[in-house]
Formats: structure tokens, C-alpha cells, sequence
């Protein structure tokens, strides 16, 4: 019952707030009751077109974003290889492949670095002494 009442309160309130409107068809719907029945289907058409056009949307939406995750596990899932960029995830279910300590922190000099722009004779050494106050 309740549901009833609301739908009449939004009638009244669209007639409230469009007489102009609601004459020009109820006009149309006493003089012309094929034209007011073409109207309503263009309605129904452009209503109908909004609705596949936002399932369209949201499929493709979906189809996206699927294709974007299995493009991200390949990447991402066969460990770090530096010659193609990518790097390894945890949750592969592999095991490292270098033991070692936990927290323990390897620095590799790679080949071809450069050595020290700067001679080791440029700069002063300043000798300090810190004093508490």
C-alpha cells in the first residue's frame, strides 16, 4: 500500500512541477493517441539503448581489468629476470633462489661501472671537536 502511495505522490509532484508538460500530453494522448504512442516507444528505445550501452560498459570494464590481471600474474609471476624488467612476487609459491640470513644485505658491483669521478686529493678534511655546553 505504501508503495501505491509513493507512486502517486510522485505523479502529483510531476504535475506540480510540470503543468505545461502535462497538458501538452494529455493534449496528445485526446488528439493524437498514435503520435503520443510513437513518442513513448522513441522513450523506450533511448531508455532501452542507455541500458545496453551501460551493460556494454561495464562488461568491457570487467573484460579490461581481467586482462590487465593475467597480463600482471605473467609479468610478475615468473620471478626476476633483469634482462626483461620484472621482478618476482612472494605469493608464486616458489622459494628464493639465495639463502641466506634475514636482513642480511648484499651489495654487487655491477660491470662496467665507472670509477670515482672526483681524485682522491680534492677537498679539505676538516677536524672538529664536539662540545657539550
Amino acid at each position: 500500500m505504501n508503495f501505491l502511495m509513493a507512486i502517486i505522490d510522485s505523479l502529483v509532484g510531476f504535475v506540480q512541477r510540470n503543468p505545461l508538460m502535462t497538458l501538452v500530453i494529455l493534449i496528445l494522448a485526446l488528439g493524437a493517441p498514435a503520435l503520443l504512442k510513437g513518442i513513448a516507444i522513441v522513450i523506450l528505445y533511448i531508455l532501452m539503448g542507455l541500458i545496453l550501452l551501460v551493460v556494454a560498459l561495464v562488461l568491457l570494464f570487467r573484460w579490461r581489468i581481467y586482462k590487465m590481471r593475467r597480463q600482471m600474474e605473467e609479468q610478475f609471476g615468473r620471478g626476476f629476470d633483469p634482462r626483461q624488467g620484472g621482478f618476482g612476487t612472494p605469493f608464486t609459491g616458489e622459494e628464493p633462489r639465495h639463502r641466506g640470513r634475514e636482513g642480511e644485505v648484499r651489495v654487487h658491483k655491477t660491470p662496467g661501472a665507472p670509477e670515482k669521478r672526483v681524485s682522491k686529493d680534492v677537498g679539505d678534511y676538516i677536524d672538529f671537536e664536539e662540545e657539550k655546553n
